[in-house]
């Protein structure tokens, strides 16, 4: 496999939520900085979805907020910055379901921020966590929505 097909490996990983954006720039940097005459393993990249196929997915949704700016919303899992998403724009990321708690914290524009601590889990199940911005605070609002999608 070339560079370019590593790469679009991990971008497929990264969308697929089975790397954080932090283990996703390490690993370009790793592709990008091997040599022609380097054999082509990288084993990190021949790592499994981390078990996307038996366990769960968690899906957070946000539909967007209207704003003259675009403010950015960091996504936090267990204390990992996972992703930067368009808070304008919404987002709608997947996340694999590894043990039955999950952290989740959500900070708008590196300022003000909302943590949702997700519980008793089913891990073979799959869940949607509709978030919510609550324009009196200028936050995402403490009240989401969480369906069980089977």
């Amino acid at each position: 496999m070339d560079k370019f097909e590593n790469l679009k490996k991990l971008k497929q990983l990264l969308d697929d939520g089975a790397l954080s954006e932090k283990e996703c720039v390490e690993m370009k940097i790793q592709i990008l900085s091997k040599t022609n005459n380097e054999k082509e393993s990288i084993q990190n990249l021949n790592v499994t979805k981390k078990g996307t196929e038996q366990n769960g997915i968690l899906t957070i949704s946000f539909s967007g907020q209207w704003f003259l700016f675009d403010a950015k919303t960091k996504l936090f899992v267990n204390d990992d910055l996972h992703s930067t998403h368009s808070t304008k724009q919404g987002f709608n990321v997947r996340i694999p379901i590894i043990t039955d708690k999950i952290s989740i914290k959500v900070v708008l524009a590196s300022i003000k921020s909302t943590l949702y601590e997700l519980q008793e889990l089913d891990k073979s199940k799959n869940y949607t966590l509709g978030l919510i911005y609550d324009t009196a605070w200028g936050k995402y609002s403490n009240k989401f929505n969480i369906t069980e999608n089977g």
